[in-house]
């Protein structure tokens, strides 16, 4: 059985290291944009994070033992010319270890975001994904996420 809990800044050394399955992924694919890190570095990181009153985090824990997590953040946009103002949640990272995907751990952190948006008044829920990880984009998908925008790239480096 899973269970899910909000995470606090002591929890920041469990969100490094469950982090670590998506950056091996990230650092396998795309070596020019991501680089190796260590807990420590992350732990930091995370701990500035959740210190933020628009930064929520969820732990999904399995006899007692983390395997997942979800970050989110809340955005407040204010309208412009070019757009409505609009309030989101935007789930920044979400990591399953790979003994436990396919059990609904993913759907039980993402269920607690939902609820946290409609506490929070935010109507829409975002989430972005590179183009290698099919997996997270069938995970979105299954969940009811539509796409929304394509981001392209384009390398000027050298080409000789």
């Amino acid at each position: 059985m899973t269970t899910i809990r909000i995470a606090d800044i002591g929890d920041a050394k469990v969100l490094a290291k469950l982090n670590a399955f998506v950056q091996e992924l990230h650092l396998k694919h795309r070596p020019d944009h991501f680089k190796e890190t260590g807990v420590s570095k992350l732990e930091a990181w995370y701990e500035s994070l959740l210190e933020r009153p628009t930064t929520r985090a969820w732990i999904a824990e399995a006899q007692g033992r983390p395997v997942g997590y979800l970050l989110a953040i809340l955005r407040d946009v204010p309208e412009n010319p070019f757009t409505k103002a609009r309030a989101w949640l935007e789930v920044d990272q979400i990591a399953v270890d790979p003994n436990y995907r396919r059990q609904g751990v993913a759907r039980a952190l993402v269920s607690k975001a939902i609820a946290y948006a409609h506490e929070e008044g935010a109507d829409r829920i975002e989430a972005s994904s590179w183009s290698f990880n099919q997996e997270a984009h069938n995970l979105f998908g299954h969940l009811g996420f539509i796409p929304k925008i394509i981001r392209f790239e384009l390398d000027t480096g050298d080409t000789e």
